[in-house]
This record gives structure tokens, C-alpha cells and sequence, in this order.
């Protein structure tokens, strides 16, 4: 078997950290003693009213008593209204749980495809960042989208779409292992990863239409993911895509010079 082929079953050690870190968590809220869960999970899950509180506290607590009615958790609104200030570090943190060990399953599956090239590209500091901020974008997109909202939101997915957007970025260019070899290609188009060469590579496009059209089916549709109930936050992904699509070019290593010009 050559080098090459080996290289696709072999995956970056950052990529199997987080794996790692994720199960671990992951087992930790399943064997640990219920309140400890539930602490760690209260701490770690973003909750958009949570954090809309400190902004527009009437609206919060408007939208609080109508909930009320509709039958939401005591825990839920006693976390909205604890008086210790928005948890900034849910943003982030809501990332490093999950629904289940399927949810968990699928994401780390998917981390595994998107995640490794972008961080054979980018390198271990990079990467995290990359992955981080993607994470971020998700959350906050989700937020201006449902500012009100009392149920929480979990999983990885968000950071993993925006992977998903780098490796569209540059796996569909010229000289990549995606690139359609059939067509001629100009010396200078050779791994332009710009986003004005990327709105003219055909198969970049549908990759990108193809995505936003089966999240905003799984939104509108969650029987379709397999949920009887919409908790599929698809508003999130949406945000952890925008993100890893606009912030490719500023942690792709590759010099300018090579990228063609631009983000």
C-alpha cells in the first residue's frame, strides 16, 4: 500500500484529541452522579436567553412567563434568572456536548472526514482556533435568530460545518485531489483558494448549495434527520459555515502569493 494511500486512513492528532476530549465528556455526563451532570451540563450548554438576559432583561423574562404556561423546566428559567451574569463561555463551550452517543457518533464521523485535511493545512494552533471560532460564529448566529430561547443547545456541529467550509475552500481547486483534471486550467489558477475563484469552480458551487440545501431540509423537516421534535439548531451550522467559509483565508498557511488575492 503507497504512502498516499495510508495518508487517508491516518488521522491528524489534534482531530483524535478532540474526538477524545468529546467521549470523554460525553461519559462523564452518562456515569457521573446526576448532579454533577447536570452542574456540567448548566455550565457548558448555550442558552440563548441566558445571554440575551443581560441585554434585554424584560423581553427575557416576557418570554419566560409565557413559557411558563407552555410547561418549561423551573432548573431552565432558575438558570436564566440566577443573577450571575451571561456565560459568555457557552458560545463555546456548548460544543463539547451532545444530545447522545449517536449524536456524538455522527459528529465525530463527520470531524474525522472535514477535520483532518483542514488540519493537515493549517497545523495544531491554527486548527483549534479555526474550530474554535467556528464554533463561536454558530452559536451567535443561533442566538440572533432565537434570542428568546429557553432550550438548550448542544453538539459539535456548528465547528464541524465550519471545517466543512475550508475544505471547500481548497479541495475543489485546481492542482487539489478534488479538482476535475479534465479541464485546462491557467498556471495562476493553481490553488487560488480565493472566494472569486470559488464562486467560478462549478463543483465548488453545488457542494455549497448542495449543503445549505439538506441543513435547511433537516431545519424545516427534522423527521428527515431522523427527529420527531425540531432540535436540529440548523441556524447554527448556517453560522459555523458562514464562519469557516469567510475565515479560510486568514489561517491558511499557504502564502499570498499563492492564494490568488483576497479572502
Amino acid at each position: 500500500m503507497s504512502a498516499d494511500r495510508e495518508r487517508i486512513f491516518n488521522i491528524p492528532a489534534v482531530v483524535s484529541f478532540l474526538i477524545l476530549v468529546l467521549a470523554l465528556v460525553q461519559l462523564t455526563l452518562e456515569r457521573a452522579p446526576a448532579d454533577v451532570s447536570r452542574f456540567i451540563f448548566v455550565e457548558l450548554a448555550l442558552m440563548p436567553a441566558r445571554l440575551s438576559y443581560y441585554f434585554a432583561p424584560d423581553a427575557v423574562v416576557k418570554a419566560i412567563s409565557s413559557s411558563v404556561s407552555e410547561g418549561a423546566e423551573p432548573e431552565t428559567i432558575g438558570v436564566v434568572l440566577n443573577g450571575a451574569g451571561p456565560a459568555w463561555w457557552t458560545l463555546l463551550t456548548y460544543a463539547l456536548l451532545h444530545s447522545g452517543w449517536t449524536h456524538l457518533s455522527v459528529n465525530c464521523i463527520t470531524l474525522a472526514a472535514f477535520g483532518s485535511p483542514v488540519a493537515r493545512r493549517f497545523g495544531l494552533a491554527r486548527f483549534v482556533i479555526f474550530f474554535a471560532l467556528c464554533a463561536v460564529g454558530g452559536a451567535i448566529v443561533h442566538m440572533l435568530v432565537h434570542p428568546l430561547d429557553l432550550t438548550p443547545v448542544v453538539g459539535a456541529s456548528a465547528a464541524i460545518s465550519g471545517t466543512m467550509a475550508a475544505v471547500a475552500r481548497f479541495a475543489f481547486t485546481p492542482g487539489s485531489a478534488l479538482a476535475d483534471r479534465s479541464e485546462a486550467f491557467p498556471v495562476e489558477a493553481f490553488q487560488d483558494t480565493s472566494l472569486k475563484r470559488m464562486a467560478s469552480n462549478h463543483r465548488a458551487m453545488f457542494f455549497l448549495a448542495a449543503w445549505f440545501g439538506v441543513n435547511l431540509l433537516f431545519g424545516f423537516f427534522p423527521q428527515a434527520a431522523g427527529s420527531g421534535n425540531n432540535l436540529i439548531a440548523w441556524e447554527a451550522h448556517m453560522g459555523g459555515f458562514l464562519a469557516g467559509l469567510l475565515l479560510f483565508g486568514l489561517f491558511d498557511p499557504r502564502p499570498s502569493s499563492s492564494r490568488g488575492g483576497g479572502l
